[in-house]
């Protein structure tokens, strides 16, 4: 009797290990719905790094193992990375071209955190049944401001709300009505907002108690802020244009607010290296701050936006034949901008400003991760890094220049950007891993072939080398097609939202 228990207790604890180590059992298989097989699996959230294939059942992952597992469809991932789809956290594209192109990307989720909209309902509704990735926004201080200053709302404004009333967002308020415009933002997360979207350079007005108003706000609802923050000041004492930046770095402080910074590269330029070290020395004093950046040399606005506004040229070190007009792909001078500005304010440019070296940098240092801030697509196309971000990183950073790993650069893309939400919506806390129970947003690639396709001057062009992707359990796209007539997009929510 002894030893019959003896054997059975060697035998359950020879089950539980291999539970854990999450090995498949010698028992007759579930039903399946499709098994990613044979791939080398990464999982940053984990560390998981290894030859194993991957069963989905009901939109989840239900199974990982290293033994072959049956009772499914079998895709073959042999000679792949099976990744977690890519969370790309501001994306302005929310719309179906944009959304092909992502997807094309790897990208499973694109949310539009820095400029947002409101009310966030309108977007539900629009994409709901429609969308081909996961989407969602934070709540727009532009949005927010239109309503209280000038009792219009973000549906009259055209794809760039940047320059959607010029008047009102260089108008200041008073302190009534930045109390109206916090409480504005604040309903819309309770709404399903995912936090407080402040695009400050464009809103010259907002003074800075107004925009301290928005982090009291966050701080008490536990929903980040992101800001691209004010235009680029001199600080004539150091040379180095660091006070936009501890701007938002002191409310956050004061505030307790999370916080942040979008696209550090194109804000900072040649002063990047600085406000990494404000970055670093924040999150080393217990702020909750983090950045973000995208791998091109090229930004891109509405050229009706205030970024263009008296003093441009000085303050970011540039001339007119810096600004592209994607339509032609022609450099600008002072006479066709002007005109183009005046005639076509709402309209994409190209803006050719980041040294590559400070893009570099960005992309590579280990707070900073991945970001498209991909634009509406309105003409044949106005910046690649729309179509290209995550491939770029992949195929330039990883392989051909090896100034990144492959395990890091796909920390930067799933993981980071899933705890940067996941506090305030527990559906991402499910996004950006490959373990059981979490969702099967999956991103399959050839890591030898992965490139991005867009460039300035074709910016409409899907990456290549992406075998599958898939959306909830659904099979999106395979070798670089779109599979239509699937919607399995879901919207992201603030947990604060009422069912």
């Amino acid at each position: 009797m002894r030893a019959a228990y003896s054997s059975f207790r060697h035998g359950a604890a020879v089950v539980a290990g291999l539970l854990l180590a999450g090995e498949a059992l010698a028992v007759p298989a579930p039903g399946y719905d499709l098994i990613l097989a044979g791939g080398r699996v990464i999982d940053p959230d984990s560390g998981r790094d290894e030859i194993a294939d991957i069963a989905i059942k009901d939109g989840r992952i239900a199974a990982i193992s290293t033994a072959s597992l049956g009772g499914g469809r079998r895709l073959d991932a042999r000679n792949m990375v099976v990744a977690p789809g890519f969370i790309d956290l501001h994306a302005h594209g929310q719309d179906p071209v944009a959304e092909r192109l992502q997807l094309l990307d790897g990208v499973t989720t694109a949310i539009d955190m820095e400029i947002g909209t409101l009310p966030v309902a309108d977007l539900h509704a629009r994409m709901r049944g429609k969308a081909l990735i996961n989407f969602g926004a934070s709540a727009s201080h532009i949005c927010a401001r239109l309503q209280v200053l000038s009792a219009k709302s973000c549906a009259q404004s055209g794809p760039h709300q940047v320059a959607a009333d010029p008047a009102m967002l260089a108008k200041s308020a008073d302190p009534t009505q930045e109390r109206q415009i916090a409480d504005l933002m604040d309903r819309d997360v309770k709404a399903g907002a995912l936090g407080y979207g402040l695009g400050i350079e464009y809103v010259p007005g907002a003074g800075r108690r107004e925009i301290f108003r928005i982090f009291q706000a966050a701080g008490k609802t536990g929903a980040p802020v992101f800001t691209h923050v004010r235009s680029r000041p001199l600080d004539k004492a150091s040379g180095v244009p660091i006070a936009v930046v501890q701007e938002v770095i002191a409310d956050a402080a004061t505030t307790g607010a999370s916080l942040q910074i979008v696209h550090i590269a194109s804000t900072g330029l040649g002063d990047v290296p600085t406000l990494l070290e404000l970055v670093k020395g924040a999150q080393a004093h217990g702020i909750d701050i983090t950045t973000e950046a995208y791998p091109y040399t090229a930004g891109s606005t509405a050229i009706g936006s205030s970024f263009f506004s008296d003093g441009w040229e000085q303050r970011n070190g540039v001339s007119y034949e810096a600004v592209q007009w994607p339509a032609t792909g022609e450099r600008l001078t002072q006479a066709t901008f002007e005109r183009y500005r005046k005639e076509q304010p709402d309209a994409a440019v190209i803006i050719h400003v980041i040294p590559s070296d400070i893009v570099d940098l960005a992309v590579t240092d280990p707070v900073v991760s991945i970001a498209s801030d991909g634009v509406p697509w309105t003409t044949s196309g106005e910046h690649p890094r729309g179509a290209g971000t995550f491939a770029r990183v992949l195929g330039v950073y990883v392989r051909d220049r090896k100034l990144l790993d492959l395990k890091t650069a796909i920390a930067k893309m799933t993981i980071m950007p899933a705890r940067r939400l996941e506090k305030i919506s527990p559906q991402m806390a499910r996004k950006g891993r490959l373990a059981v129970g979490a969702d099967a947003d999956i991103t399959v690639f050839d890591p030898a072939k992965i490139k991005d396709s867009a460039t300035f001057e074709k910016p409409m062009q899907a990456s290549v080398g992406i075998r599958y992707v898939l959306v909830g359990g659904t099979l999106m796209a395979r070798d670089g097609r779109v599979i239509d007539g699937q919607f399995p997009g879901q919207a992201i929510r603030s947990g604060l939202a009422q069912p």
